[in-house]
C-alpha cells in the first residue's frame, strides 16, 4: 500500500485527534527529526510535542532512535513515521468500519422505519408505535420511510471498503520492465579485436574452386 498524506491524516484524525495533524505534515516523507526541532518548527514546547509523539507511539504510528548528546550528556530522541504500523492501523480501522456497515445494513433491511415529514426524527416501527406515530419534536404524524436508497448507498460503501481492504492485504505486484543493457565502449573494443569467422558458403566456394583448378 502506498501511503499518502491524506491517508495518514484521516487515520490520525480518527484515532488520535485533529491537533496532531500539523506534526504529521512535518514527519511525512522525512526521517529522524529530533523532538526539539519538531517543537521549534511547530512553535510549541518540548513537553507538548512529546505528548503528541507518545500518543502516536501508543498506536504504533511512529518510531524513534535515541542518540547521546556528547556535550550535555543526555539522550535526544529522533522520530519518524512507522509506515508498517500505519498500514496495520488503517486496515484495522477499515475492518471495523466494514463490520459497522454490515450491522447497519442488516438493521435497515430487517426493520421498518417511520420518519417525521419535517425531518425531525426517524424511528423503527417499535418506537414509532410507542409514540403513537407522533413526532416528539413537532407533533406531526410520522410517515413510513422507503429506505431503499439508504440500503443501496450502504451496499456501495461496503463494496468500496472491501476493495480497499483487499488492496491493503494483497497489494498489486508491479512488474519491473526488463531493460536491455547496451554494450559498453570496452565491450565494443574487445568485439572488434576478436577475428570474425568467415561465412561457411564462402569457404566451400574457395575449396571447390581449388579442386577445379587442380583437375584442369
Amino acid at each position: 500500500m502506498k501511503l499518502t498524506l491524506k491517508d495518514i491524516e484521516d487515520l490520525v484524525r480518527a484515532i488520535i485527534g485533529e491537533d496532531v495533524i500539523p506534526l504529521i505534515k512535518i514527519l511525512f516523507n522525512k526521517e529522524n527529526i529530533s523532538e526539539f526541532k519538531l517543537a521549534e518548527m511547530l512553535n510549541i514546547t518540548v513537553n507538548q510535542i512529546r505528548n503528541m509523539l507518545y500518543r502516536m507511539y501508543e498506536q504504533n504510528l511512529v518510531v524513534y532512535i535515541r542518540k547521546k548528546d556528547k556535550k550535555k550528556g543526555w539522550y535526544i530522541y529522533y522520530w519518524s513515521l512507522n509506515n508498517k504500523g500505519i498500514e496495520n492501523a488503517i486496515l484495522k480501522t477499515k475492518l471495523k468500519q466494514l463490520d459497522d456497515l454490515k450491522i447497519r445494513i442488516s438493521r435497515e433491511q430487517d426493520s421498518q422505519f417511520f420518519v417525521c415529514p419535517n425531518g425531525c426524527m426517524r424511528f423503527p416501527i417499535e418506537t414509532a408505535m410507542e409514540y403513537e406515530f407522533r413526532c416528539q419534536e413537532c407533533g406531526s404524524l410520522m410517515k413510513e420511510l422507503d429506505n431503499k436508497k439508504t440500503i443501496d448507498n450502504i451496499k456501495g460503501m461496503i463494496s468500496n471498503l472491501e476493495k480497499e481492504i483487499e488492496d491493503i492485504k494483497n497489494p498489486p505486484v508491479v512488474k519491473k520492465e526488463r531493460v536491455e543493457k547496451k554494450p559498453t565502449k570496452e565491450v565494443k573494443k574487445i568485439k572488434k579485436k576478436i577475428p570474425q569467422k568467415k561465412p561457411v558458403k564462402k569457404i566451400f566456394k574457395k575449396i571447390i574452386s581449388k579442386i577445379k583448378k587442380k583437375k584442369i
